[in-house]
């Protein structure tokens, strides 16, 4: 096998820990020795061994002179677990072949360079864009101190969610809803706008498979979400946030708080809540990411702020004109040059519907 090969295992490894391992990164690491596969692990959840010092132990002795594929390069600081630079030196390591650098600052090739110094070979950057893509929601709350920003939608054709008469049910098949919900179960929270809470009276569990229920996030600028709406009578075992901006009749915050909502007033930004502020607080509430499902004022404002982060569009195989809701209401950018773009943009079937999805590029410098 080649070098390459090895790492696709250890990046095929390390996927087996989606959603698991916050706030820590997915790692896999695959350990060779003549050419024969002697050990391999990936890290499980926080708090527990990492990947290469699974690999390792699994290896014993045969480690010896062997070669390390990892996904993220190896950590030299002393955290809830030692460092796994000592005990890739102590194993007597010849080679490790490194996927990405750890954007942690307390890393972000600090690990190389302790193994180079001890006169392991490091090779760096194999595979690095699927391993920096592998850990995409990481690599933004360390770098932006924020949570990564997804959403997903499911429109015609014709770009539009809903038809004029706002009857959205069920513009996509069963196999773009078991999807939306497998979202959900590896997101920390799921966020949508007043509007679809009205129009849609939603639950935002989790359904067609197992998993954990996300935490709800409503943006309500004035507080008119229903204390008997669906999300709050749910047991789902997760908070609601309301997120506002300005005050409400003290009864209406009482039938909130009393349905278990937890209000939270952040600065208004155009009448609506602060986008930053919202994702701001979200991140110290340990959400690492959030899904936005809608509706179309909320992933539009969400667009004028920059803060989207991966799109998840589904298309159905219908058109609604032009006087349907469209996927985002925001004015967009005066020039096709300015337009934020999908970067590594990939699609596949979701029985009758067409996923595309991809991170969103925003352009530098000038209006998106």
């Amino acid at each position: 096998m080649s070098a390459e090969l090895y790492m696709r295992r250890a990046l095929l490894l390390a996927r087996r820990a989606q959603g698991k391992t916050w706030p820590n990164p997915m790692v896999g690491a695959v350990l060779v020795r003549d050419g024969v596969v002697v050990g391999e692990g990936y890290h499980r959840k926080a708090g527990t061994a990492h990947a290469e010092v699974l690999a390792l132990d699994a290896a014993g002795d045969k480690a010896a002179g062997a070669d390390l594929y990892v996904t993220l390069e190896p950590c030299h600081c002393h955290g809830r677990t030692p460092p796994c630079t000592d005990k890739i030196q102590a194993a007597g390591v010849a080679q490790v072949f490194v996927g990405a650098c750890d954007p942690n600052p307390r890393e972000c090739g600090a690990g190389i360079e302790v193994l180079r110094a001890a006169g392991v070979e490091v090779h760096a950057g194999l595979l690095e864009a699927e391993c920096m893509d592998l850990n995409r929601v990481y690599n933004r709350f360390i770098v932006d101190g924020r949570p990564f920003v997804r959403v997903k939608a499911a429109c015609s054709l014709d770009g539009r969610m809903a038809p004029v008469s706002r009857d959205a049910r069920w513009i996509s098949g069963k196999e773009a809803r078991v999807f939306a919900h497998r979202l959900r179960s590896v997101s920390q929270a799921v966020c949508v706008g007043l509007g679809t809470v009205l129009q849609d009276d939603p639950a935002l569990d989790v359904r067609h498979l197992r998993g954990k229920n996300p935490a709800v996030v409503v943006l309500d600028s004035k507080l008119r979400t229903p204390p008997d709406a669906h999300l709050l009578k749910l047991d789902r075992k997760a908070p609601v946030w309301i997120y506002h901006c300005q005050d409400a009749p003290k009864a209406r915050v009482a039938g909130l708080q009393a349905a278990g909502a937890e209000l939270v007033r952040v600065p208004a930004l155009d009448g609506r809540p602060d986008w930053l502020a919202v994702l701001r607080d979200l991140f110290g509430r340990g959400v690492y990411q959030l899904l936005v499902e809608g509706g179309a004022g909320v992933i539009g404002s969400l667009m004028e702020a920059r803060l989207l982060d991966w799109l998840d569009l589904v298309l159905a195989p219908c058109l609604l004109g032009s006087n349907g809701v469209p996927v985002g209401i925001w004015d967009g950018p005066e020039k096709v040059a300015s337009a934020p773009r999908l970067k590594a943009m990939r699609s596949r079937s979701l029985g009758p519907d067409l996923l595309v999805q991809g991170e969103v590029h925003w352009p530098e410098g000038g209006e998106a």
